[in-house]
């Protein structure tokens, strides 16, 4: 196999994103021409995955006009309309007879940028999600490619094979047709390259180190390109025309081209046209799309009364502590689980809003548990991006403000948090920086120091395998901070200021 390097951009310095004040960024729009009538694809033989497709997850919505550069510096031009996906955009292909292109989203929707819609798999039961798309040379037809090899083909593309149930090192990125339509080449993410059809292997970067994983693949006379999910690029046999390294918002999906140059796609539907290739339009997706966040709200409505359940023993990573407690209350009678419950549920709309899946371990106020270890476990089975545990405090009367605990390194027979505790002292920072500028609240003057308190005696932080911190919203003992938390307004003003710090936290994490 050949091995040789081919001719690659330059890296550059990922681009620091600041999110604070809002959920969404309309980063570039334009007019937007979208067919939704659907057609029956034809069918992988590893599979079922015939069944009738929907029309695409989009919607559309003004915008104002604005100019931001020319599309041929690589850097996109605005209008005035974008559509909106609710699905992360993973692929694109160019559209040589009509110059314009499509952008796919992960569950198999179309978008048709000056391009004819040929069919979608939106609405099928997909055993894999989505990862790229490329047309036919007739461009009358496309093929979708799923992370597991999985092919799907629509208007006149024909199957020529699949990497559907073979075993794979690494899931399919990404996709490119030869010249003449007579087969494709499927690249992985560690690029490795594999050839059907009249598809011909010149390269490819399987066995390399790479700095950022490979994401989508072009065809070109007598070669092919890769992009990395920095939007580096990897030429075979075609020159090299610029690349988006420093330039995304989100990683790189997908490169494609309808004509000279190539556009490179990010995974927010923004769209990168470079050596003359035409800007048609963009979607937009929200920030936080394809994040899941778990939301704890701390200790239940019911844990009073029933004291042997929750004073059961449990480990909490190295020690022993109780399953949970009953939660303390301000002076009036205000308990620390109705607030909690109801920051989190504030919380829970504020981050769906901007696109984000929620889990929370509990989903009404009067239950009882689950125990700490249960909580941290439901973070953790839902392979979560961020976890935050919701509290009041009970401390010292005189003493006010809010502080965040964050995990300390605790390794033990049933935990090991070694690898979260960096990611979670970032998320503790955005999270205290965010509550502090939002509430108006002082950090605490009596527990941490900055509103920042390492723990290793805290269950749920100890057993996270993902990043996750805890915050202590306020003291309800004190009569100033508990006047603030019985205020349903304050209580929405706290719910906003852990959402701009998650936020901040889940989009600086997206930057290639």
């Amino acid at each position: 196999m050949d091995r040789s390097f081919p001719t690659r951009s330059p890296r550059g310095r990922s681009r620091t994103v600041s999110l604070i004040g809002t959920l969404t960024a309309v980063l570039i729009v334009a007019v937007v021409a979208m067919a939704l009538a659907g057609r029956t694809p034809a069918r992988s033989p590893i599979g079922d995955r015939t069944r009738r497709p929907a029309r695409v997850d989009a919607t559309l919505t003004a915008s104002t006009s604005r100019s931001v550069g020319p599309a041929s510096e690589g850097v996109l031009a605005a209008a005035d309309v974008l559509a909106t996906s609710t699905h992360l955009i993973v692929a694109s292909a160019g559209d040589t007879g009509t110059g314009g292109y499509w952008l796919a989203a992960s569950n198999g929707g179309i978008f048709a940028f000056g391009a004819p819609f040929e069919g979608s798999a939106g609405g099928l039961t997909l055993d894999k999600p989505v990862v790229g798309m490329t047309p036919t040379a007739s461009d009358l037809g496309y093929w979708l490619v799923a992370s597991d090899g999985g092919i799907f083909a629509f208007g006149d593309a024909s199957f020529y094979g699949s990497m559907g149930g073979q075993h794979l090192n690494q899931p399919i990125v990404g996709m490119a047709a030869t010249p003449d339509g007579g087969g494709y080449w499927l690249v992985a993410s560690d690029g490795g390259i594999f050839a059907f059809g009249d598809a011909t292997f010149h390269g490819s970067m399987g066995g390399q180190a790479l700095n950022s994983p490979m994401v989508g693949m072009r065809a070109i006379s007598g070669g092919y390109q890769l992009v990395a999910a920095d939007g580096g690029l990897f030429s075979y046999g075609t020159p090299f025309a610029g690349a988006a390294v420093g330039l995304l918002q989100r990683r790189a999906v997908s490169i494609d081209s309808s004509g000279t140059g190539y556009r490179i796609v990010s995974a927010d539907g923004s769209v990168y046209a470079f050596g003359g290739a035409s800007y048609l339009g963009s979607v937009t997706v929200p920030p936080l799309v394809g994040e899941v966040v778990t939301i704890d709200p701390g200790h239940d409505g019911g844990n009073g009364s029933d004291p042997s359940f929750i004073d059961a023993p449990i480990d909490g990573g190295g020690f022993t502590e109780s399953c949970d407690t009953a939660g303390t209350t301000t002076a009036s009678g205000y308990t620390e689980h109705a607030f909690n419950f109801d920051v989190a549920l504030r919380l829970a709309a504020l981050l769906q809003a901007g696109g984000a899946t929620v889990v929370l371990t509990r989903y009404t106020d009067t239950g009882v548990g689950p125990c700490v270890n249960v909580r941290a476990a439901i973070g953790n089975d839902d392979g979560s991006n961020a976890a935050i545990s919701i509290h009041g405090d009970g401390g010292p009367v005189s003493g006010r403000g809010f502080a965040v605990d964050v995990p300390l390194p605790v390794v033990s027979s049933i935990s090991d948090n070694l690898a979260i505790v960096a990611p979670s002292d970032q998320l503790g920072d955005d999270v205290r920086d965010q509550f502090l500028a939002v509430t108006g609240l002082g950090v605490s003057d009596y527990s941490g120091s900055d509103g920042i308190d390492p723990r290793d005696d805290l269950g749920g932080l100890n057993l996270s395998t993902v990043p996750k911190v805890l915050i202590e919203c306020g003291n309800m003992k004190n009569p100033a901070d508990a006047a603030l938390m019985e205020t349903p307004a304050w209580r929405q003003l706290a719910a906003q200021g852990l959402a701009q710090g998650i936020t901040a936290f889940l989009v600086q994490r997206e930057v290639p």
